[in-house]
């Protein structure tokens, strides 16, 4: 594809993106290869292999769980699709580590023909040169043309022909009826196999995030790196139909347990079982619920099914959490899927934690009662404090966008303002130790953003997100890159989803905005986006990865501050060093002040908040330089004038 239409299509190609030489026949020639596709597909096919072989191996220890109290036919059909879906994964693994070390060879033999052009190109500059002596008539000039002839040899003119990229890859049916005889029986626990089922649909979140990122990396690959043939690429849809195959099977499970928990937990025909498969979703449902789906793909399939809020509320909790976490659907109708999801939380909270495929995660059943409960009176408080917001009547509302697991943590974003309206929006994404027990202290923080925004321009209406969407690590964690590589994908899925889950083409100015290693987190997710955000704006860091080019973070204005007083900063960059580096280190990033200044306090530490009767003073407090500059940022889609 031309470099022209790369970069209108919001694509940044790298310097090698396409290389022309003019040779000595005088033909200007082209190699079609951006390193930078390159990486990402390297990176995302490196990351589903690895996380598809954990996942595989972890299956299998969910079946033995699970199968412990299983019985009869269906039993020797739960193991069987079991064995199935693990060995696919592993196969699907396998086929992601060959494509990474066929991208590795591509990026090769794409540097070799490039030096071989280059090469090409200075001896034909060379050969001309000579040229003009040869023709000078001056002896001296003839005969020292011709003693570098023979020295100076032209190159070998043999172009490198890169190796095809194969990827196949489809995964195999699995059967959902027994076909037993007509007495014959089965029994299970119901609570094993929801346990089960919500640990399968889990995982499988985590393998949709990879999924996204393949697609979006190979789409990029194939539009970047047309040099390199690709023949045969079945894997990008062989991986989508595995993860419907399970989405199926999840759903083909839960209704085997809830057969047996209407029966009492005892024995039930086989033939009432083999009705399970056929009490599916409608069509519609079951696309719009398949895992991997890009946010766009999402909005597509939303289109398809009833848009009222009366058929959101009446389906079934599972359906509902699985809605609630979808990015791409409208912000108003997540909320009422995820304030069901999390009133069903407080009122019963083992059954949701089991929905959730909490049972073989680190987080414990009390400090999920004590999180979700937490979380629910930071939306009862959040709900409270936006019908005093400022702007007009649709502005003035709550929204609970999110809440799930995400790599064994408990995960929320609530928004201030109207997220499906608003012109202009903002994420905030929080550091170490962040989680959604602390929601409400960073709901309070997001409506003095808002306020101070709107009071610098009037003539927009604001939406301000506390997005607690990953699982952020604890401090031995923080010198770490895991938890920030987990969480990019779901920071850029969730971006993603704002824009294309509005039909007006998404706000018109958005703000990324991040504290301590949360912006570790969005640098990272900002280079896996497909839309490109305004600012992105990094507080207190303990810094961005190395290697980092600005100019892959898709933000317009990337600006960074931290205190000097902030003591934590720069010990969490020392803990990265060996993958880290300060912000301010990397070409391209503007820096602003988070000193005391005219009418505003120097923060003291570093917290994102404090109260404004505290001596203390976090980056977001009220009246702090930091809180008044990115107001500006949020309100102008820019700093200064």
């Amino acid at each position: 594809m031309p470099v022209d239409r790369l970069v209108a299509q919001g694509h940044r190609p790298s310097s090698s993106v396409v290389v022309q030489i003019a040779v000595h026949t005088g033909v200007c020639v082209s190699i079609v290869f951006d390193d930078g596709a390159a990486d990402a597909l390297i990176a995302a096919a490196e990351g589903a292999s690895g996380d598809l072989r954990s996942q595989a191996m972890a299956d299998r220890v969910r079946v033995e769980a699970a199968v412990r109290d299983f019985r009869g036919s269906y039993a020797t059909l739960f193991t069987t699709d079991s064995t199935i879906r693990s060995e696919d994964t592993q196969r699907l693994a396998g086929v992601f580590a060959d494509l990474k070390t066929s991208i590795d060879r591509a990026k090769r033999e794409a540097e070799s023909e490039r030096r071989r052009l280059r090469e090409s190109r200075d001896w034909s500059a060379r050969e001309e040169e000579r040229e003009q002596r040869r023709a000078s008539g001056d002896p001296l000039a003839v005969a020292s043309a011709y003693i570098d002839g023979v020295i100076d040899r032209r190159p070998d003119d043999t172009a490198v022909h890169p190796t095809p990229v194969t990827a196949t890859f489809l995964p195999r049916a699995r059967p959902r009826t027994a076909g037993g005889s007509s007495g014959s029986t089965s029994s299970a626990d119901p609570d094993a196999l929801l346990t089960f089922v919500g640990a399968s649909r889990a995982a499988d979140g985590s393998a949709g995030q990879h999924l996204i990122r393949v697609k979006n990396a190979w789409t990029r690959f194939c539009s970047a790196c047309s040099w390199v043939p690709v023949q045969g690429s079945t894997v990008v849809a062989g991986f989508d139909q595995l993860m419907a195959e399970n989405a199926l099977e999840a759903s083909w499970i839960e209704g085997i347990a809830n057969a047996f928990d209407r029966a009492g937990g005892g024995a039930l025909p086989d033939l009432t079982l083999d009705a399970v498969a056929t009490a599916t979703a409608s069509p519609a449902l079951s696309e719009l619920l398949r895992p991997g789906l890009t946010p766009a793909e999402v909005a597509a399939a939303w289109a398809k099914v009833p848009q009222t809020d009366e058929y959101i509320e009446s389906l079934p909790l599972a359906t509902q959490y699985l809605l609630a976490n979808l990015d791409g659907i409208p912000a108003a109708k997540r909320d009422i899927a995820s304030r069901a999801v999390l009133a069903a939380a407080v009122r019963d909270p083992e059954r949701v934690y089991t929905l959730m495929g909490f049972g073989e995660k680190r987080i414990g059943r009390s400090d999920f009662e004590e999180q979700v409960n937490a979380l629910q009176e930071a939306v009862d408080a959040a709900d409270l404090s936006a019908e005093t917001l400022p702007g007009p009547a649709a502005s003035k509302t709550a929204q609970l966008v999110g809440f799930g697991e995400h790599d064994g943590a408990l995960v929320a974003a609530v928004s201030l303002g109207n997220l499906d309206k608003a012109k202009n929006v903002t994420v905030n994404v929080p550091g170490m130790n962040s989680d959604v027990a602390g929601m409400g202290e960073r709901v309070v923080a997001a409506e003095g953003l808002l306020r101070q925004a709107h009071s610098d321009d009037r003539s927009q209406t604001y939406a301000v997100v506390s997005w607690v969407g990953y699982h952020a690590p604890n401090p031995a964690e923080v010198g770490a890159p895991d938890r920030s590589e987990s969480g990019a994908g779901q920071l850029a899925s969730f971006v993603d989803g704002v824009f294309d889950s509005r039909s007006d083409g998404g706000p018109d100015t958005f703000t990324v905005a991040a504290h301590s290693y949360g912006s570790t987190t969005a640098v990272q997710g900002l280079q896996l986006t497909e839309h490109q955000v305004d600012s992105f704006v990094s507080y207190g860091s303990v810094g961005f990865p190395r290697g980092t080019e600005i100019d892959d973070v898709h933000a317009a204005n990337v600006y960074v501050t931290a205190a000097k007083d902030d003591p934590f900063a720069p010990v969490g960059q020392w803990l990265g060093v060996a993958t880290r580096a300060d912000p301010l280190g990397f070409d391209g990033v503007q820096e602003f002040s988070s000193e005391a200044a005219e009418g505003t306090r120097g923060v003291t530490g570093h917290d994102m908040w404090h109260d404004s009767d505290s001596d203390d003073v976090g980056y977001l407090s009220n009246d702090s330089t930091t809180l008044r500059t990115l107001a500006q940022i949020v309100a102008d889609g820019k700093m200064g004038p």
